[in-house]
């Protein structure tokens, strides 16, 4: 029989250098490699947290790579839209409302 070394939740967060409630709400989620065992205990193989630093690890990009950006502040063309209006349509039950008629 293969003997297998489990990490906690508390392990991995240590090791992380952040909250064993982040590691287990990573894994909840299933945006982690995770084994449960018993009443829903979480827990992890090293090659896990290999696939975790794998996948919170970000890539250097150089400087002259990145795509010029042109941000324009005019965003009149969108228009309103239906949830905009309605979000901010005039309550008439407000008090002081000066455009009550």
């Amino acid at each position: 029989m293969t003997s297998y070394v489990t990490l906690t939740p508390e392990d991995v967060a240590r090791t992380l250098g952040t909250s064993p409630w982040w590691v287990r709400e990573q894994a909840r989620r299933g945006r982690i490699p995770h084994l449960r065992v018993g009443r829903g205990q979480i827990r992890f193989l090293p090659e896990h947290v290999d696939a975790l630093f794998r996948l919170i690890t970000v890539d250097c990009v150089a400087e002259d790579a990145k795509p010029a950006v042109t941000t324009s502040s005019d965003l009149s063309a969108l228009g309103p839209t239906v949830k905009s209006l309605a979000a901010h349509r005039r309550r008439p039950h407000v008090a002081g409302d000066r455009q009550l008629s």
